[in-house]
């Protein structure tokens, strides 16, 4: 690994290095407060079109705006971003807000060509500069292939947590049957998302990262312990439920019976000491690596701990990076690799317990390599 004193054009950052500066997670939430009030906005723009007269032409001329919008996104991103990332990102958000604005005290304007088309320019625009310049920022760092993928795809979770954005909206539309309250929440996301955005400063990662080491000292586990206690939640659930429909008796309503009472309580409580458990382990895992061997890839404890358990994606992700990690040692050492890439991501997304008995046992084996291979 290379000096954290290098000079910031040859300094590569990593996942853990991005995912420790509040820029990432200013870039991250404001991401999803525009996914959020954008898809919710879009779901619900063709009602409130129709019901004040539109046609399905005018209607048309909003999103043909927005799909140019794209190009607007575009130039924003390849060519202020890279140098003004923060002010490519905001002073759309701001031209969309005052443009959006107008809605409220005209209602007319919902069925006027030139507006809607207007509209759809900016609005097309903020939804396009944001993965564009994202991954500009992003680059700019100069990570691995590992370490940047990770990073865009927690960056990506934004667009599966914005799904949910239709349902609310289509709540507050039916508050009082008009924009005023999807206009008003739309609003209230593109404010939370400048105010995010102000404090991050420059977003490029052309700085050298700040070192960061909580160190704990290295613990053998038994990978199959470790599988055992975070599998035994969700294969009960399997089972109980397989055994409820199989041998059900007929007419009968084991939903009210106390003994199902007490096998859902004790179920849940396996499964909360299971989610401790994971917390747990996550915790000791990255503080255990760094106590073996510092390096720049490896989050602090806490910060790993809250990833896992909090952002979407966030525990494959470090699962994948960890297992990269315990390879990139073995392999500075002359030795074979520890873990196969391939199948940690294919268990990180099909069943997480067995990709982390997979890190568990390759951490084992870096442990006992020595201080001057681990």
């Amino acid at each position: 690994m290379e000096s954290t004193s290098a000079p910031s054009s040859n300094h590569e950052w990593t996942l853990a290095d991005f995912l420790s500066t509040y820029r990432y997670w200013a870039v991250f939430l404001s991401s999803l407060l525009l996914a959020i009030g954008a898809q919710g906005f879009s779901t619900v723009f063709p009602v409130i079109s129709q019901m004040t007269g539109s046609s399905a032409q005018t209607i048309g001329i909003f999103y043909s705006g927005s799909t140019l919008g794209w190009v607007a996104g575009a130039f924003l991103a390849f060519i202020v971003a890279s140098r003004h990332g923060r002010s490519a990102l905001i002073s759309p958000i701001l031209v969309c807000a005052v443009v959006a604005t107008a809605f409220l005290p005209a209602p007319a304007l919902w069925g006027s060509p030139g507006f809607l088309f207007l509209f759809g320019v900016v609005f097309g625009a903020v939804r396009a500069v944001f993965p564009l310049a994202i991954a500009i920022f992003l680059v700019g760092g100069r990570p691995g292939k590992i370490d940047f993928g990770c990073a865009l795809t927690l960056m990506s979770t934004t667009i599966l947590l914005s799904a949910f954005a239709p349902i609310g909206a289509s709540w507050l539309y039916q508050l009082d049957l008009g924009a005023v309250p999807v206009v008003a929440a739309f609003l209230a996301c593109l404010l939370l998302a400048v105010i995010l955005l102000v404090p991050a400063g420059n977003l490029a990662f052309d700085q050298p990262p700040r070192p960061r080491h909580k160190p704990l000292a290295p613990r053998r586990r038994s990978p199959l312990l470790v599988a055992i206690i975070l599998v035994t939640p969700p294969i009960l659930i399997f089972l109980i439920g397989i055994s409820v429909h199989l041998f059900q008796p007929d007419g009968a309503d084991l939903t009210s019976s106390p003994i199902t009472l007490l096998l859902a309580l004790l179920i849940f409580g396996i499964a909360v000491a299971a989610f401790i458990y994971l917390a747990y382990w996550v915790y000791r895992i990255h503080g255990e690596l760094a106590g073996a061997a510092r390096s720049q890839r490896l989050l602090t404890p806490l910060a790993a701990m809250l990833i896992a358990i909090l952002v979407p994606l966030g525990l494959p992700v470090l699962v994948m990076t960890l297992g990269d990690l315990l390879n990139e040692r073995v392999r500075d050492s002359g030795r074979g690799r520890l873990t196969s890439i391939a199948w940690l991501g294919i268990w990180s997304f099909i069943l997480p317990p067995v990709a982390i008995a997979m890190i568990q046992n390759a951490a084992n084996d870096s442990y006992g390599m020595g201080p001057d291979t681990a």
